[in-house]
C-alpha cells in the first residue's frame, strides 16, 4: 500500500516535473543572441539594474507610474549571477521561481493536512501549470512572448503560483498559523509590488486571514484562563512558546518583509512626488466604476482558461461578453460549489484549514469582481489573469476534508478512512502523473527560445553599434517612427534597442518622456556624443544626413551631437 511519505515525494515531484523540463530545455539552449522588445526589455534592463542594487521600483505602468517594488527584479539577478547574466536567464528565472511557488503550495498543504490530501492539490496545481503552459501566437500576446506563460518573464504573468501560493498560506493562517500569516505577508508583497491590479484580492484574503487568526487567538487566550483543565492547556501553551524554530521564521519573516519595501519607500521619500503617492493619486481621481455585470463576466471569463487555454482571453477585452461562457460557468459553478462544500464540511469537522481555503475563495471571488469594475480604461485581459488561481484553490478544498470512515463489520468500532484504501491512493497518483505528463508534454513541446526574439531589435542593433565607441553615451530618440498601423510595435524596438546597448556595455539615454519606463540614469543631458533617431522610412530617407540604414519600417540616423554625420568607430 502506497504510504504516507511515499505520496509525498510523488506530490511534489509530480509538480515539480514540468518545471525541470522547463529549465532543462531553457539551459540546452543558446541565449547568446536573444533580442527582446517591449516589457521584456525592460524586465531584463531592470534586473542588470538590480545586479548593482540601483533597482527601488516594480515594472513601468502605461498611465505613467511604476509597479511598487522591484523584488522580482532582485530574485531574477540571482539567476543572472548563477548564469552569467543574458536574456535567456529571465526565462530559465520564471520557470525556476515559478517552480518554487508551486512546490511551496504542496508543502503548505502538506504541512497542514495529510499526504493523500497533498496529493489532491498536486493534481490541480498540475492542471493549472497544463494550462499556462500553452504557447504560440494562439495562446500568448506579443508581450508574453510565444514561448507561453510558464516560463515567461512578463509580470503578470510571474504571479499566478505566488499568488496560489499566497492564498494557500492565508488559509494556513485562519488554521491558527501566525508563521504563515507572516509568510503570507511577504509573498503578498511580492505579488503586489511585481503586479498591483492583484492588490485587491491580496488585501481581501490577507485581511480576512489576519482577523480570522486574531479572533482566534484571542479566544485561544480567553481559554487558557478559564474552565476545566485551564492549568493543562496553560503548561503546553508555554511548552510551545519555548520552542526555537518558530519565532526564528517569524523574525526571519518580518525582516523579509521589511527589506523588501525598503527600496519603495525610500523612493517615495526621495521622489518629488514619490511613486506610491503617483499610484494612489491615479486611482483616486478615477471615481466612474463599471456596473458589476461587467465585473461578473470578467470573472466568468477568466474562470474558462481552465478549461479553454489562456488565448482567448489574454487577446481580448474583459467585461464585454464572457469569453468561452459554457467554460467559464462551468468552473465557476464547480469551483464555488466546491468551496462552500469546503466551508460546510470544515465547520461539521472543525477543519479550520478547509473552512479557511472555502471562505477566502468566495470571498475573493467577490473581490475580484469589484475591483475589475474599477479598472481604469479597457479590462485587458492580462489584468485579470492571475484571477485563475480562485477556482484552482476552489477545487482544492473540498479535498481536504476527512472523508468518514465506515463502520466495521458487526458494528463494533470504525473501520479504516477511504483515503487509507490503496486502490484510491494508487489511482490518484495515476491521475495526477497523467496530468503531470501531459503538463511536461506541452513544455516540451514549446517553441525554441530563439522564437522569442524580435528580428528588428537585432537588426537595428547591427545597424548602430558600428558608429559607437566602446562604453560611450550614445542618444536614443524615437521621432515618431512606423505608420499609423505599427507605431506602437515600433516603440517596443526601440525600447528593445536601448535594452540591448545597455547590455553591451554602452550608456544610453533617451528623452525625459521614457522616464517611467527606464527609471533615473536614463535621461539625455543633450550632450552626448553620438545622437541615434529613428523615424519613418520613405523614399527620401536615405538622404538624410547619417543616414545607417532600414529595419522593418524604420530609418536609422547616427549623427555627432551637432547633427553632423559620423563614420564607423574604428
Amino acid at each position: 500500500m502506497p504510504g504516507g511519505r511515499w505520496l509525498t515525494a510523488a506530490a511534489f515531484a509530480l509538480v515539480g516535473l514540468p518545471f525541470v523540463v522547463a529549465v532543462v530545455r531553457l539551459l540546452l539552449q543558446s541565449g547568446s543572441h536573444l533580442t527582446l522588445a517591449d516589457d521584456l526589455a525592460l524586465i531584463d534592463l531592470h534586473t542588470r539594474r538590480a545586479l548593482a542594487w540601483h533597482q527601488q521600483l516594480g515594472v513601468f505602468d502605461r498611465n505613467d507610474w511604476n509597479h511598487p517594488g522591484p523584488t522580482y527584479f532582485y530574485l531574477q539577478a540571482q539567476v543572472y549571477r548563477l548564469l552569467g547574466g543574458g536574456a535567456r536567464s529571465l526565462f530559465v528565472g520564471a520557470a525556476f521561481w515559478n517552480g518554487l511557488a508551486a512546490l511551496a503550495c504542496v508543502a503548505v498543504v502538506r504541512r497542514r493536512s495529510t499526504p493523500a490530501r497533498a496529493l489532491w492539490a498536486a493534481l490541480w496545481i498540475c492542471a493549472l501549470v497544463g494550462v499556462l503552459a500553452a504557447s504560440g501566437p494562439g495562446s500568448t500576446t506579443y508581450s508574453e512572448s510565444v514561448l507561453g506563460g510558464l516560463v515567461s518573464p512578463w509580470n503578470p504573468m510571474v504571479v499566478i503560483l505566488p499568488l496560489l501560493l499566497t492564498v494557500l498560506l492565508c488559509a494556513a493562517a485562519v488554521d491558527r498559523s501566525a508563521c504563515s500569516l507572516l509568510a503570507a505577508a511577504v509573498t503578498g508583497s511580492y505579488v503586489v509590488q511585481t503586479d498591483i491590479s492583484a492588490a485587491p484580492l491580496v488585501a481581501v484574503v490577507g485581511g480576512a486571514a489576519a482577523l480570522a487568526w486574531l479572533a482566534t487567538a484571542a479566544a485561544d487566550l480567553v481559554r487558557l484562563g478559564t474552565g476545566e483543565g485551564a492549568a493543562e492547556r496553560r503548561a503546553a501553551w508555554w511548552a510551545r512558546r519555548r520552542r526555537v524554530v518558530g519565532p526564528l521564521l517569524a523574525l526571519g519573516a518580518t525582516a523579509v518583509l521589511v527589506v523588501m519595501w525598503l527600496p519603495p519607500l525610500a523612493q517615495q521619500r526621495a521622489g518629488h512626488p514619490g511613486n506610491l503617492t503617483l499610484v494612489a493619486r491615479f486611482f483616486a481621481h478615477h471615481h466612474d466604476p463599471y456596473p458589476l455585470s461587467v465585473g461578473w463576466r470578467a470573472l466568468l471569463s477568466v474562470d474558462g482558461v481552465l478549461v479553454h487555454g489562456p488565448g482567448g482571453v489574454m487577446r481580448s477585452y474583459l467585461g464585454l461578453q464572457v469569453i468561452h461562457p459554457v467554460g467559464g460557468w462551468v468552473v465557476t459553478v464547480v469551483a464555488g460549489c466546491a468551496a462552500a462544500a469546503a466551508v460546510a464540511g470544515g465547520v461539521v469537522q472543525r477543519n479550520r484549514f478547509a473552512i479557511g481555503l472555502g471562505a477566502l475563495v468566495l470571498v475573493g471571488g467577490a473581490a475580484v469582481v469589484v475591483a475589475a469594475t474599477h479598472v481604469v480604461g479597457y479590462i485587458f485581459g492580462y489584468i485579470l489573469i492571475w484571477a485563475v488561481v480562485l477556482p484552482v484553490a476552489g477545487l482544492i478544498a473540498p479535498g481536504l476534508l476527512a472523508v468518514p470512515a465506515g463502520r466495521r463489520a458487526g458494528g463494533h468500532g470504525t473501520s479504516r478512512p477511504v483515503t487509507a484504501a490503496t486502490g484510491l491512493r494508487v489511482g490518484l497518483c495515476v491521475v495526477v502523473a497523467a496530468v503531470s505528463l501531459a503538463a511536461s508534454v506541452r513544455v516540451a513541446a514549446m517553441p525554441a527560445l530563439a522564437r522569442a526574439s524580435d528580428p528588428t531589435v537585432g537588426r537595428l542593433t547591427d545597424l548602430v553599434v558600428p558608429f559607437l565607441h566602446p562604453g560611450s553615451r550614445v542618444f536614443v530618440g524615437d521621432s515618431g517612427a512606423g505608420t499609423e498601423d505599427t507605431k506602437l510595435l515600433d516603440t517596443e524596438e526601440f525600447i528593445g534597442l536601448v535594452n540591448l546597448l545597455d547590455e553591451r556595455g554602452y550608456r544610453p539615454t533617451v528623452n525625459h518622456v521614457w522616464r517611467t519606463e527606464f527609471g533615473p540614469g536614463y535621461q539625455t543631458t543633450g550632450r552626448e556624443p553620438r545622437q541615434v533617431v529613428l523615424t519613418t522610412w520613405d523614399p527620401t530617407s536615405p538622404t538624410q544626413p547619417g543616414y545607417a540604414g532600414k529595419a522593418g519600417d524604420m530609418a536609422v540616423t547616427i549623427t555627432d551631437g551637432s547633427g553632423a554625420p559620423v563614420g564607423r568607430a574604428p
